[in-house]
């Protein structure tokens, strides 16, 4: 049996730690490093620059405002800064049409390394189908009638317990801390983030500019009664009037789905209100009448 001498024990040390360190890299954020988001994986969230995980209970209740989305599964992610503060900056890539430039938790990228792809980030873009209008149509009678709860950031129905991958902090009102979090429900662009498979952007912003959509009016304060009702009358099923930065609601039956808020969740606006209600979301600015859903596009169905 040999003996090990000093020197080769320091030998065994420095292949040791080299060994250390080389798995300590396999496994640290790089930037340009790629990922794609599986499904049954834990989900990651996007949240806006200046924001953090915390949040105080108050205007949106037991929701985050600063949580933008939960990312679908197929989602292209591409690291573009280090960490910084449990959270790294990313560019993520929804479909050809989606895309957000934010912070996504470490927490996400712990789990998802096993997921890099090697290739190149703009090769790869996701491609999703949008349902057909029917199915569209039978998912916005669902969510009308399925007493789904108003989620700000929110876009799914089915519950994810971040409990145990993300630390939301929620002051009470005597200042205690108390982590509770589930991200269920629709924000109000939500609906149409989901309804269309992820293609519609998750942002009136974004929503209000969808390029790839046909604005079929644009109203305000100003419009008569005779011009919003003919607008109100050549709605299809499915396409919606966006407030940029504000709102945005859905036709649906010659009435309105929207996601209203906390106090309300999803709500329905029948056909004898509905000129009411479109008239009431010209007062916050220039609103847009767009028709987005390929087929009718593709119909040239014209007001």
């Amino acid at each position: 049996m040999s003996i090990m001498t000093k020197k080769d024990r320091s030998h065994w040390w420095i292949v040791l730690l080299f060994v250390i360190s080389l798995r300590s890299s396999c496994f640290a954020l790089n930037i340009e490093d790629t990922f794609i988001v599986l499904a049954n994986k834990h989900v990651p969230l996007f949240i806006s620059e200046g924001t953090n995980f915390e949040y105080e209970a108050g205007s949106h209740g037991t929701n985050c405002c600063s949580l933008d989305t939960v990312l679908p599964p197929g989602t292209l992610i591409k690291v573009l800064d280090e960490e910084k503060n449990n959270t790294v900056h990313a560019f993520c890539k929804v479909s050809e049409s989606c895309s957000f430039d934010g912070f996504i938790h470490v927490k996400f990228f712990e789990h998802s390394m096993q997921t890099i792809d090697g290739s190149l980030f703009d090769s790869k873009v996701p491609y999703r189908m949008v349902p057909n209008f029917q199915e569209v149509c039978r998912m916005l009678d669902f969510y009308r009638n399925a007493n789904i709860p108003f989620s700000w950031g929110c876009n799914n129905l089915d519950e994810v317990d971040l409990e145990d991958l993300y630390t939301f902090v929620c002051k009470n009102s005597n200042g205690q801390e108390n982590i509770a979090y589930r991200c269920v429900g629709f924000d109000c662009s939500g609906i149409l983030h989901s309804i269309s498979s992820w293609v519609l952007p998750h942002s009136t912003e974004q929503l209000y500019n969808f390029s790839k959509g046909k604005c079929l009016y644009e109203l305000n304060e100003k419009t008569s009664d005779d011009e919003l009702l003919k607008a109100l009358e050549s709605m299809k099923d499915t396409d919606f009037v966006v407030c940029p930065r504000v709102h945005v609601i859905i036709s649906l039956h010659g009435g309105f789905i929207e996601a209203k808020g906390r106090n309300y969740g999803i709500v329905y606006t029948d056909a004898d209100h509905a000129l009411e209600r479109l008239k009431n979301l010209a007062k916050g600015g220039i609103i847009r009448v767009i028709r987005w859903h390929p087929e009718l596009l593709s119909q040239g169905l014209e007001p």
